[in-house]
Order: C-alpha cells, then sequence, then structure tokens
C-alpha cells in the first residue's frame, strides 16, 4: 500500500477509535463504525499535511457532475467543506495560526505549479484570514484596522485568482471562489455575474455557484429580492429540462433561510405550487430524510396538510433540526399537529 493511503487510512481509523472511545467512556454501546465521509477524508488529509492524497481526492470528486449517491449534494462541494472542516477554526485564534497555513498552502503552489487545487487552497487560507479580520458581526461593528485587513487579504486572494485563471479554465470552484471574494470587495454585480456564467459553463452542475451568486443579489449585500426573483426564474428556466423545477424549489428555500424567514410566500414572487413541484422533482432522484425535512417545513410555511403529512410520515424518526427554522423544535410540534386537526 502506497505511503499516503497509509496515513490516509490509519488517521480516518484514529477519528473512528477516538468517537468509539468516548462513547464508551460514557458508559454507553459503541454504534457500528460508519465509513469516512468525503469531507471526513478531506479533513484528516489536510490536517496532517497529505498534499498527495488531497490531490488523488480532488481527481476524483472535483470533477464535474459527480455527486453524493443519498442526498445529491455535488462531490466538489463536499471536497471544499472538507478543507474547511479541517483547517478553518473560525474567528478568535492567533494571526500567527493564519500565516502558517498561508506558508504551507503556498509552499503547495510553489512545488505543484499545475495544480489547481494547490493554488485554491492558498486562495482559501487568504479567505479565511481575511474573515478573521473582519468577523462575524454586522459591518457597523467593524473596526477600522478590521476592515483593512479584510480587505487587504481579500486582494490578496483575488490577485492569487487572476494569475491562475488559464490554469482553471474548466475548474469551476475558481469561480465560486472568485464570487465569494468579489462579493466582499464590493464588485458591480455585471462583473460578478460574469463570474458566474463562466462557471456555469464549465460545470452546470456545480450548485454552489447558484446559491453563491443568489446570495450575492440578497438586500444584505446591496441587492433587492425583485432581482433575486428574476434570477431564480431564469435559472429555473435553464435547469428545467434536466432537473425539473429542483432549483427553483431549493433557491427559494435557501431565500428564506437567509434572507425572508416566513415571509416567503407574501414577500417575494415565490409559487407554492411550483416548489412542490420542484421537491418532488428532486425526492425522485435522491429521498434522503435532510431533502424531506425541507419539503415538509415548507409545505408547513404554505399550509398544504397533504404534503406536510406524507412528509412527516417519511421523516419518521429522522427530524433534522437545522432545517426547521429559527425555533425548529416548537416548529416541528406545531406542524405535526397541523396534520392531525380535523
Amino acid at each position: 500500500m502506497r505511503l499516503e493511503n497509509s496515513v490516509r487510512f490509519l488517521c480516518a481509523a484514529a477519528v473512528l477509535a477516538m468517537a468509539s472511545w468516548h462513547v464508551q467512556a460514557q458508559g454507553q454501546t459503541p454504534a457500528k463504525a460508519e465509513p469516512p465521509t468525503v469531507p471526513d477524508m478531506v479533513a484528516v488529509a489536510y490536517r496532517v499535511g497529505d498534499f498527495t492524497e488531497l490531490e488523488r481526492l480532488y481527481s476524483i470528486y472535483g470533477k464535474p457532475g459527480v455527486r453524493s449517491e443519498l442526498t445529491g449534494t455535488p462531490r466538489v462541494e463536499d471536497f471544499w467543506e472538507g478543507i474547511s472542516q479541517g483547517g478553518n477554526p473560525g474567528v478568535g485564534v492567533t494571526d500567527a495560526y493564519y500565516q502558517q497555513l498561508e506558508a504551507q498552502a503556498k509552499r503547495w503552489t510553489n512545488e505543484h505549479p499545475q495544480s489547481v487545487m494547490a493554488q485554491l487552497l492558498y486562495v482559501q487560507t487568504l479567505q479565511w484570514h481575511a474573515w478573521a479580520y473582519r468577523g462575524d458581526g454586522y459591518a457597523n461593528t467593524v473596526s477600522p484596522a478590521g476592515w483593512a485587513g479584510f480587505k487587504n487579504y481579500l486582494n490578496l486572494a483575488a490577485d492569487q485568482l487572476r494569475r491562475t485563471q488559464s490554469l482553471a479554465v474548466n475548474d469551476s470552484s475558481w469561480n465560486d471562489f472568485m464570487l465569494n471574494v468579489g462579493r466582499g470587495l464590493d464588485w458591480d454585480r455585471d462583473k460578478l455575474m460574469a463570474v458566474f456564467e463562466n462557471g456555469i459553463a464549465k460545470n452546470p452542475d456545480h450548485d454552489g455557484l447558484y446559491f453563491t451568486m443568489q446570495a450575492v443579489l440578497l438586500p444584505k449585500w446591496g441587492g433587492d429580492l425583485e432581482t433575486v426573483d428574476r434570477f431564480i426564474e431564469k435559472v429555473a428556466k435553464d435547469t428545467k429540462a434536466k432537473r425539473g423545477l429542483e432549483m427553483y424549489a431549493r433557491l427559494y428555500a435557501d431565500l428564506s433561510y437567509s434572507e425572508v424567514k416566513k415571509a416567503l410566500f407574501t414577500g417575494t414572487r415565490a409559487s407554492w405550487p411550483s416548489m412542490k413541484t420542484g421537491f418532488e422533482d428532486l425526492l425522485k432522484r435522491y429521498p434522503h430524510s435532510y431533502r424531506r425535512n425541507i419539503y415538509a417545513y415548507f409545505a408547513c410555511m404554505a399550509n398544504d396538510r397533504p404534503a406536510l403529512q406524507e412528509q412527516i410520515a417519511l421523516i419518521g424518526d429522522n427530524f433534522a433540526s437545522q432545517f426547521w427554522g429559527d425555533t425548529p423544535e416548537r416548529t416541528f410540534d406545531t406542524c405535526k399537529a397541523m396534520t392531525q386537526q380535523l
């Protein structure tokens, strides 16, 4: 077995062993160990600095059209989720930590100048550093020094992306990174839309591009809901032949979670019949409990009791609180009670 594969399996086994030890220490019977997920494998390889394994994983999961068989999530998004799990501590760590990450990533870019992934890993570390300066509060809570650090590191990330644009001519992750960097630097909407459209041309199955572009158009980033409505309608039209109304349902669901909350059907042009069709289109291919939780939440919001009853029954014990709004347990109980009304 090659050395890098040995490292990967040993690290994954260590993670699982630690989880089992914790369960036994609590006096519980350990559950059967599940195989590591794609984000798990990526996170472990990143933590131990195994570039060869990261490159191998990216060659598999960074390709267009590769999706999770269970949830339908593009594997390229699973890969970058694993990188975030492996390296991003959020706010509250020292500047030296980010400098160490950047030094490692920079070394990889020098050692592997033709690796798109290496170049993007360096961009990722610069973005983490930028957001560490800004913090996660409202704009009026950011100090002048915080804004200066934020803009400085985002500009460094933008410069790195421009240098590697020709190398990433077929890689849509480059576009996703550029959209996030451009949003932070307040680029105009037309410029960002061009980045989005170029990414979709590379990989129309890179779902994250649609959601990142939608975020650019939100009121909290200087946009407006009418523009978001038009964007969703265009995406739905462009993807309908292959995916039905799936993207219509998912983008409006994301708009509710991120911006309008329970005013989705009163504050936007969202149509419940179209969303319902979209959820049905999605569940035909990926009948995962997470998808059913989302469908049930919006069926309850739309007062569609038959759809809600069906999905609640299919969810069973697989309640996923992250999809049920700001007061998930209370909302879920209220919606369940709705299914029992005469």
